[in-house]
């Protein structure tokens, strides 16, 4: 086994160098954190969960638009990698959720969001006016809302940085903190 993993790793190494054309550095793969996994939380980390869970789901949802229709291939490549980056974080967030025997939402109720600067989400209205934006339009107001998106996933993971406890959860609030920033500077490159 040690054989195999010792001619697996140049090779994994290899495919995950470089830039491609598109000069976009390829999506993370594999596991969320590899912190220690504790059963050790507080209600922040909860509620840090449960909205990153709520607000993932509607940015693979928002990138998932750009499969389809006419973006530079750019944009294409940074929606496909934040679908798979986010798909895998949405995975390790239930398994924490589910291991703490607590619920995937909060529920609806404003109160619940008052602590935290409120309710981060990106509303199901406006997913559906980029969904009815013209060809010639898309692009730009797929960036605006995406930059818009994962500002908001940055002010979520700042929410945990500051009160959580656990140790994988707030790993995964700092590499959402950085990844989602530097998304949010390479598209706002693209409105240039």
């Amino acid at each position: 086994m040690a054989v195999l993993g010792g001619l697996l790793l140049p090779v994994l190494l290899l495919t995950g160098c470089g830039s491609g054309e598109s000069g976009l550095v390829p999506a993370p793969t594999g596991p969320v954190s590899t912190v220690a996994e504790t059963n050790e939380f507080n209600p922040v980390d909860v509620m840090f969960l449960q909205m990153a869970v709520s607000h993932h789901k509607a940015g693979i949802e928002i990138v998932k638009l750009a499969r389809d229709k006419s973006v530079r291939t750019d944009v294409k490549t940074l929606a496909a990698a934040i679908e798979v980056t986010q798909l895998s974080e949405v995975d390790s967030m239930l398994k924490w959720l589910r291991d703490w025997n607590q619920p995937e939402s909060p529920g609806s109720d404003a109160q619940l969001h008052a602590n935290h600067g409120g309710d981060h989400s990106t509303s199901p209205e406006a997913i559906a006016a980029l969904v009815a934006t013209g060809p010639g339009e898309f692009e730009k107001a797929f960036l605006n809302l995406l930059i818009a998106h994962q500002h908001n996933a940055v002010e979520i993971a700042k929410f945990e940085r500051e009160g959580g406890v656990n140790p994988q959860s707030k790993a995964l609030a700092d590499r959402i903190f950085h990844s989602r920033t530097g998304q949010i500077s390479q598209m706002l490159g693209y409105l240039d």
